[in-house]
């Protein structure tokens, strides 16, 4: 079973849309099997930015579902129901159904990546070896990087007139050009990792900090980088690299940073005061396969900041059309 992913990198930023145009080209190719569903509840009804209806998703007859089953309550004679998983496996109820009319789905699936784990586990002997699972993702939901949970991304970037969503774009789509961290470093982080470590720091010896703290506010991380100055050391980050952090890193110039993976740098602030350079070596322990950036735009941008060898396609302007996925 294959796994693609749709994240936004903001609210409103078209992520739904996405979701809905590749879907339903999919259809429309008869690529099929497919299954739907969501990291927790699929996301607002109402646009923050107009007050305007936002899009929901509609399921096609065929196509699979997994969602929780208090919002089928409406739907019995639409759809059949192939399985349920529940608690204590699961957080609430959940339901794999096929569609046999089309109507408009609430998807609300695992909200965590043990929980997303076991779905995949149990679906994969219920459903056709060749399914495409499409996930309505979250960019707060750092575990969809992880190995084994999705297999390529789509991402929909909003440029916005407002100066912190502009620049929190921007430094989105810098992070997708980030490179795999090196084998050995890969190796020496796996050796020390479980699903709770937030970070690891090595000196020139050896580990010598791991924490299940954020990293923010890990007093113990930021004890120990202050007394790293210019040695070499390796970090290993599985979460937010916020603007405070980043400034405390940013004259360690023989550090090597790994970032668990891209969406980790999101939240970094490149506003006054936060400009400083930046030495350490950044990389990511879990690339991830980018199938396609879908954009939202406010306010005029600059093109270049879009990868090369991408596809970006711009679904507000002159209607959804074939977007060549």
């Amino acid at each position: 079973m294959k796994t693609h992913c749709f994240i936004g990198t903001d609210k409103n930023a078209g992520k739904t849309t996405a979701f809905n145009a590749v879907y339903t080209q999919k259809v429309q190719r008869g690529e099929a099997p497919i299954l739907l569903t969501s990291i927790g509840i699929n996301g607002e009804t109402t646009d923050e930015f107009d007050g305007g209806v936002k899009p929901g998703i509609r399921v096609m007859p065929g196509s699979l579902f997994v969602t929780a089953g208090e919002h089928l309550h409406h739907h019995t004679e639409k759809y059949e129901t192939l399985a349920t998983f529940v608690p204590p496996f699961f957080s609430k109820p959940l339901i794999l159904g096929r569609c046999i009319l089309a109507f408009d789905i609430l998807l609300e699936g695992p909200n965590t990546g043990l929980e997303m784990g076991r779905l995949k586990e149990a679906l994969a002997p219920l459903i056709p070896e060749e399914t495409l699972l499409l996930i309505d993702g979250s960019i707060d939901r750092q575990f969809l990087a992880s190995p084994g949970l999705c297999d390529g991304f789509y991402f929909s970037v909003l440029f916005s007139k407002r100066a912190p969503q502009r620049k929190k774009a921007e430094a989105f789509l810098s992070a997708l050009a980030f490179k795999g961290c090196r084998e050995n470093q890969a190796k020496r982080i796996a050796s020390h990792t479980d699903e709770q470590t937030r970070s690891l720091l090595y000196d020139e010896k050896g580990l010598i900090h791991k924490s299940e703290q954020m990293p923010f506010a890990d007093k113990g991380l930021h004890k120990a980088l202050s007394r790293l100055k210019k040695q070499k050391g390796l970090l290993y980050l599985n979460g937010a690299l916020t603007s405070s952090l980043a400034e405390q890193l940013a004259p360690l110039s023989g550090l090597s940073l790994v970032l668990d993976n891209m969406t980790l740098y999101q939240n970094v602030s490149t506003g006054q005061g936060k400009s400083l350079r930046f030495l350490p070596e950044m990389t990511v322990l879990h690339p991830v396969s980018v199938l396609g950036i879908f954009l939202r735009e406010e306010a005029p941008f600059d093109r270049s900041l879009l990868p090369r060898k991408l596809s970006a396609f711009n679904l507000f302007r002159g209607g959804v059309h074939d977007i060549g996925i």
